[in-house]
């Protein structure tokens, strides 16, 4: 903790705004928009992880990560 405090605030600190973001979005644009968009993150990270930390499965985790992107937009569109 020493090493790395200001990291661990950062990540505090932009963790419960992105929280905070989600909610006040939800309040104008219906539950079913906002959630699905809101696990991009997750996708983020996989290609981060991929492509950054030479992970096991990159291509495949990849292809998984874009099909969830497409069913979002599909979500959205509909």
């Amino acid at each position: 903790m020493k090493h790395h405090r200001m990291e661990a605030v950062g990540v505090g600190v932009f963790n419960s705004l992105a929280y905070i973001l989600a909610l006040s979005v939800m309040v104008f644009a219906p539950v079913s928009y906002v959630a699905p968009v809101r696990e991009i993150s997750i996708l983020i990270g996989t290609v981060m992880g991929a492509v950054l930390l030479s992970e096991g499965f990159g291509r495949l985790r990849i292809i998984a990560a874009a099909l969830m992107v497409l069913g979002v937009i599909s979500v959205a569109a509909g």
